[in-house]
């Protein structure tokens, strides 16, 4: 992990200045700023209770063998929909004692008794055959005291985890109306230090199913997906040089683009439509072709510009200035032109995030006179400041979710850096560490796959 004695931004100062420090400096925590709270498309004025019961083997012959799969479809389905924030999660200890193997089988009478009303009932059975496990998985209206919908899915004996999230994303899909397709079989790409080198990995976005992106053996930073998921782009010194690289995450092979001589280059980001890239060079912010073809440099300052994020549409693009004096979350048309200032308050930012619908940016920012950064969120219409994470530690590097519902950041607050996510409501706050091997760094959340 590359710090300098202002953290990660300012590892990308430490590149301008062509310095490298590899320490850690802990920090501690702030004092609440009583800035307004903040609710990200809150759910349903209706509260929709969730009832999710177990999963059951479809031939009783065949129960020890589903014995463990049958544990973690049960525990993966409950935690991805709970962490959804869709949903009121009733308590299995009052569920009705018969199992549910097909739709005959729901006594919604037992239901009716329960001391509060269910909206909606999971159940479903599993099956081993050869090496393959079968689903057949519904969904009850406790109050229309009818079946829903259901949906049949099969994978391989040791793909459990994707069958469930994939059925915990078909419940919020439907049952939220087309609102959210769920968060569960996304991934998230960071930055990983195991030993002596730091490379690209990439985890389902509950911390499961780790890979290896890159096997470089070197310093490999602030990996950022491409919209489609094709792509990713990161900060590389494999050759010497801190370098922008783009490989294929579909073939691992290697993009083009060109190698600067004598120049520091960092924070690369690729343009909604796949066309165009932007990225920190010197102490300027450019845009240019995929290929690095055409560079633009649309900042012209003396001061140092940097972490570029481009809205939804591409037509904007929001970064961090000091032309005002301290790291500040600018704005500015996709040219250049039409600059304005978000983060009015003073005190250090960096690394803004545009929500996937636009209205928010996302960024870590430690005000005057605290000693920690935390995430929090500007309102690009009005520039409200609105916070997101509080001490312990310091909370950093957010990025969004493709459901514009949670965020995934890094953290020290247990003593090491780590990527964790929360559902980006400052009202509940619920939050999870999803990596502990090492350390971890800079998350980029995936977009979701084309339909």
């Amino acid at each position: 992990m590359i710090d300098s004695p202002r953290r990660e931004m300012f590892a990308k100062r430490v590149i301008f200045a062509g310095l490298l420090l590899i320490t850690a400096i802990p920090l501690c925590g702030i004092s609440d700023l009583g800035l307004p709270q903040v609710i990200i498309n809150p759910r349903p004025g209706e509260d929709m209770i969730l009832a999710v019961t177990d999963i059951q083997p479809l031939r009783s012959d065949q129960a020890a063998a589903l014995a463990p799969a049958l544990k973690i479809f049960n525990e993966v389905l409950w935690e991805d929909l709970k962490f959804s924030g869709y949903f009121t999660m009733a308590g299995k200890s009052f569920y009705p004692m018969q199992p549910i193997l097909k739709p005959e089988d729901v006594d919604f009478e037992a239901w009716s008794a329960l001391p509060f009303r269910v909206s909606f009932i999971t159940a479903g059975t599993l099956e081993l055959t050869g090496n393959t496990l079968r689903a057949e998985l519904r969904i009850f209206d406790a109050r229309q005291r009818t079946m829903s919908f259901g949906q049949r899915i099969a994978g391989d004996n040791d793909q459990v985890r994707s069958i469930a999230h994939r059925w915990a994303d078909e419940i919020v899909y439907k049952l939220t109306a087309g609102a959210s397709r769920g968060i569960a079989s996304t991934r998230i790409a960071y930055s990983s230090r195991r030993g002596g080198v730091k490379e690209i990995y990439t985890m389902d976005y509950d911390g499961f199913d780790q890979r290896t992106f890159t096997q470089n053996s070197s310093l490999n930073l602030f990996p950022k997906w491409s919209f489609d998921n094709s792509k990713l782009a990161f900060l590389s010194n494999k050759s010497g040089p801190w370098q922008i690289n783009i490989y294929s995450y579909l073939d691992g092979s290697r993009l083009p683009f060109p190698v600067f001589p004598g120049k520091f280059v960092s924070t690369p980001v690729i343009s909604p439509d796949g066309n165009r890239i932007a990225y920190t060079m010197g102490s300027d912010v450019y845009i240019a072709n995929l290929d690095g073809s055409e560079p633009r440099n649309i900042t012209n300052k003396s001061s140092i510009n940097t972490s570029p994020t481009w809205s939804p549409t591409g037509n904007q693009i929001a970064f961090i200035s000091e032309r005002t004096g301290t790291p500040q979350v600018f704005i500015c048309d996709a040219d250049g032109a039409n600059v304005r200032r978000i983060v009015k308050e003073g005190g250090d930012a960096d690394s803004p995030a545009w929500s996937p619908d636009g209205r928010w940016i996302a960024f870590h920012w430690k005000p005057r006179m605290a000693e920690n950064y935390d995430i929090y969120l500007a309102e690009v219409s009005t520039g409200q400041i609105r916070q997101l994470t509080s001490p312990p530690g310091s909370n950093e590097y957010a990025s969004w979710a493709p459901d514009g519902r949670h965020i995934a950041f890094e953290s020290d607050r247990t003593g090491s850096k780590q990527i964790w996510i929360m559902l980006a409501d400052s009202n509940t706050r619920e939050m999870k560490m999803v990596t502990s091997q090492g350390a971890n760094t800079s998350p980029s959340w995936a977009g979701y796959q084309k339909k």
